[in-house]
């Protein structure tokens, strides 16, 4: 019986990787770096302190992510105060389904825990969760279970009572190793086969895990 879902946010909950991808292309545009579609790609799903390492390897030069990550949060920052933060669809249905089925929801994201407080806050959706759990709340995040684990732990049910939903390759990885069923919805980009197969169910939108919830 599954008593708690866990949340990944940007991305699952909130519509914002296509906004940070165009924000990294635009701090990129300004160093003698070249836009990289892959490696953003690659760091989707992972806390800053592996993103920061994954950035330098990858340019072979240390300081093209410090170079890079303050200017890319400013441009994403306007557009936010812009624009709004958007909301997935089906985000409210489903919602609103697991209050009525006294079922727990926690997020658990990548994303460092004030960050994400403070994009849930605008968005109007934090009190519709027991919790965050955000990449600075743990030692090890995605791919590594610990922010699953935190999560379920907040939400004070077993990992086998528990469902994640991911966008992202270490995301689904990480849900995996905390041994939580993970549900994938496609955001940006698509998953490899070897990762498609840590999946529990695929789903096409929010609403449609309603569905999945009510056959298990």
């Amino acid at each position: 019986m599954i008593k708690a879902v866990l949340f990944d946010m940007d991305g699952t909950v909130l519509d914002t990787e296509n906004m940070y991808r165009e924000a990294w292309r635009g701090a990129f545009e300004r160093t003698e770096h070249e836009f990289s579609e892959e490696l953003f790609n690659k760091c989707i799903g992972l806390p800053i302190s592996v993103m920061e390492k994954l950035v330098n390897d990858s340019y072979g030069v240390s300081g093209v992510f410090e170079e890079t990550f303050q200017t890319a949060a400013a441009i994403a920052t306007k557009h936010k105060k812009t624009h709004g933060v958007p909301i997935k669809a089906g985000f409210y249905e489903l919602s609103d389904f697991l209050k009525e089925r006294g079922i727990k929801s926690v997020v658990a994201t990548s994303t460092e825990h004030d960050t994400a407080v403070k994009d849930l806050t605008e968005s109007g959706i934090i009190s519709r969760f027991i919790g965050v759990i955000g990449g600075d709340d743990v030692k090890n995040g995605k791919p590594a279970p610990d922010p699953y684990v935190r999560a379920a732990e907040l939400a004070g049910v077993p990992t086998e009572n528990c469902i994640a939903i991911e966008d992202s390759v270490n995301g689904i990885r990480s849900a995996a190793a905390a041994g939580v069923r993970c549900v994938y919805i496609k955001d940006v980009v698509d998953i490899p086969p070897e990762i498609e197969e840590l999946v529990f169910k695929k789903a096409n939108s929010l609403d449609e895990v309603i569905g999945i919830i009510d056959n298990m």
